[in-house]
């Protein structure tokens, strides 16, 4: 569960607020009203207040360029801050992406700010929400970009290049159940964030045979707008590109069909993959019920749910209440180790889209090992055993059921961890 709200900093006049999980209501103005008066209180007395704590909930308070005050309630997790830090900056760079930075901090017309925020109401309801029970994507809270493993995909990139020389563009990718499966070299050198938001905005919104909308990028290109070109080739298989002006829509909606209808049967097979998201000829041991695959040198990540209801035939749907239950408890695992254990890396994110009172991985209550670093974590919980391999430059986060034996899990672990990575299937940046 989590509640936002969005304010100025310097009268608290409220811009939007949104509600995610087990919230049904808005907080009355009043209480909302309250929570900002305690942070405006401490920051006139150049006091810092970062958050709250009770034994049910937390509230993070963060502000941005001394415009905007983000306020976030949601259960107490007992994890660390940087995950609500990062989120928080997810939704500012959200907002940014949507209708411009100088526009989002550009001081007084208050009603008008708060009229161009509705555009950025689903994403932000995409990223509150932590968890895309469809697709399964994880990269909104790793900071990574989420990936789709698979072999032979030389045909999809010569049919993306291809594509974005009609297009007079170098950014293009092709995501695949929201996951990129390929994409152009350039796309790659846009920060994590960037790609991160991109994915997750198409993610988010209707589905339909095409779109065009004019996005910022917050890093990137903060002053000009980009076009976001979408076309669906097949069910969950869209060609996400940024470009210019020119050509019209009608021409790519017109030239896709030709360029890629020799690689349709390809897609079809590379969409099947999923929720397992890597190539079928990689066997793993039947007690693997998730994982989560990080290359920090890339940033790109591989998120895999393998019940034993998907790991045969993959006839479930992906959206089933089990499949639920393991991608939440993947992000449980995550949430707990990175921060507390293993330090999160944010160092790629632009300085201006942080918060001007960001937390530390290790403010609060978690463990700083200084230049130690852990490299093997594991914990027993009464329906999962979890093992997590820091060997850079790839971490390895695992749930197993509750039947694999202890001292087996070090072993297949490792062995799971040589047999994703020995072939080097992450999209070529």
């Amino acid at each position: 569960m989590a509640f936002l709200a969005v304010l100025t900093a310097d009268g608290g006049v409220p811009i939007f607020t949104r509600t995610s999980g087990e919230i049904t209501s808005k907080l009355p103005f009043a209480a909302v009203g309250s929570v900002n008066g305690v942070h405006m209180f401490t920051r006139l007395r150049n006091g810092e207040l970062k958050r709250a704590v009770t034994p049910e909930e937390k509230i993070v308070w963060r502000e941005y360029h001394k415009r905007l005050v983000l306020i976030l309630i949601t259960k107490n997790d007992a994890c660390s801050d940087c995950h609500m830090s990062n989120l928080l900056d997810n939704i500012f760079a959200s907002m940014a992406m949507l209708i411009g930075l100088d526009q989002l901090l550009k001081p007084g017309e208050v009603l008008k700010l708060q009229k161009a925020l509705v555009i950025c109401h689903p994403l932000v309801d995409c990223l509150l929400k932590q968890m895309d029970k469809d697709k399964g994507n994880i990269g909104d809270l790793t900071q990574t970009t989420d990936c789709l493993l698979a072999s032979d995909t030389y045909t999809l990139q010569d049919c993306l290049n291809q594509f974005l020389d009609v297009a007079d563009s170098l950014y293009g990718c092709l995501l695949i159940k929201g996951k990129v499966a390929v994409a152009s070299k350039e796309w790659w050198t846009l920060t994590n964030q960037e790609q991160n938001l991109v994915c997750c905005y198409v993610n988010c919104l209707p589905k339909v045979l095409s779109r065009e909308i004019l996005i910022f990028l917050p890093t990137s290109s903060p002053q000009n707008s980009n076009r976001l070109i979408t076309l669906n080739l097949l069910r969950d298989v869209e060609i996400c590109v940024l470009c210019s002006s020119e050509p019209p829509l009608a021409v790519l909606e017109e030239e896709a069909p030709k360029i890629w209808k020799s690689c349709f049967d390809l897609l079809k097979i590379v969409s099947s993959l999923h929720p397992k998201n890597f190539p079928s000829s990689i066997e793993i041991d039947s007690n693997i019920m998730s994982l989560l695959l990080i290359n920090t040198e890339t940033n790109q990540s591989l998120c895999s749910t393998l019940t034993s209801v998907n790991l045969t035939s993959g006839s479930k749907s992906a959206s089933s209440p089990e499949l639920a239950k393991q991608q939440e408890a993947l992000r449980t695992l995550y949430k707990l180790v990175v921060g507390t254990y293993f330090k999160s890396k944010n160092s790629e994110m632009d300085k201006k889209l942080q918060a001007d009172n960001t937390c530390s991985s290790f403010d609060y209550g978690d463990v700083d090992y200084g230049n130690c670093n852990p490299l093997e974590y594991y914990i027993y919980l009464e329906k999962h055993k979890c093992y997590v391999i820091n060997e850079e430059p790839y971490q390895l986060y695992i749930t197993y059921n509750s039947e694999i034996p202890n001292y087996a899990l070090r072993t297949v672990s490792h062995k799971t961890l040589k047999l994703l990575t020995e072939k080097n299937l992450f999209p070529q940046m």
